[in-house]
């Protein structure tokens, strides 16, 4: 008897873990965001299939466009998501001026509209591009220097707004540090959007972020050989180190 008290305790326990673990998302943002739903869905298939996901985005817009559109106020509170992930275009964060000032008034509106929807607001801090931003050569010369000016927007935005910070920028820099060829990869051909390893990190940090759980104990690899998954996930967890509160 006491042996089936103890099997139906411990069931009911793994039932209620469960559904604890079990959340909803909603990402919002552009192609950075969309050309990753793929990989991010199955990597939360593998580790967290609980896991709901819904992405909202559009190739190139920024934040105050999604902010003007009454489509994405009308997502967040159409469902009693646990989540709501902001990325800003990729250039504008850091770019200072009047850039800098609508990215930091757009992600304050939606804190404000994510939190009375009883929601977390969540910023998905981005990289600098593989060389630089030609088109902003004087603010953005190389990566490091473009990465450092968005990674400060960021990290501001998070603090001014009590929004949790998803790091992905940070493990970009340490996987430069670690790995320069690896560092590459993470970029399509044009130097600015993820490759198939970029979303991989990206992913490494989302799930991380959002469940709490250490990056290295994950064990899907996707389609990244052993060696490159486990570089990138070692990348991911010292990034979430510098960001935790």
């Amino acid at each position: 008897m006491f042996k089936n008290l103890t099997l139906l305790i411990t069931i009911f326990i793994s039932i209620g873990t469960f559904h604890c673990q079990a959340k909803k998302v909603l990402f919002i943002g552009n192609s950075y965001t969309g050309q990753c739903s793929k990989i991010i869905t199955d990597f939360f298939q593998a580790e967290g299939p609980a896991w709901e996901l819904t992405f909202h985005w559009k190739g190139g817009k920024d934040l105050s466009f999604h902010l003007a559109d009454p489509v994405t106020e009308k997502l967040i509170r159409s469902e009693k998501w646990d989540f709501v992930v902001l990325q800003e275009q990729s250039q504008k964060s850091g770019l200072g001026g009047e850039f800098s000032k609508g990215f930091h008034q757009a992600v304050g509106s939606f804190a404000k509209i994510i939190q009375k929807a009883g929601s977390t607001p969540c910023l998905y801090l981005t990289w600098g591009r593989k060389a630089g931003d030609k088109k902003n050569p004087k603010a953005y010369p190389n990566y490091r220097t473009m990465q450092k000016k968005i990674s400060a927007a960021y990290l501001k935005a998070a603090q001014e707004n009590n929004a949790l910070v998803l790091p992905v920028g940070l493990a970009y820099s340490e996987t430069k540090e670690r790995d320069q060829a690896l560092f590459e990869s993470l970029y399509k051909k044009d130097g600015s959007h993820p490759s198939t390893n970029g979303a991989y990190l990206v992913s490494c940090i989302f799930w991380s972020s959002l469940s709490g759980k250490d990056p290295t104990s994950v064990t899907w690899t996707g389609r990244l050989t052993g060696k490159e998954a486990n570089m990138l996930r070692q990348s991911a967890k010292v990034a979430l180190t510098k960001t935790k509160r």
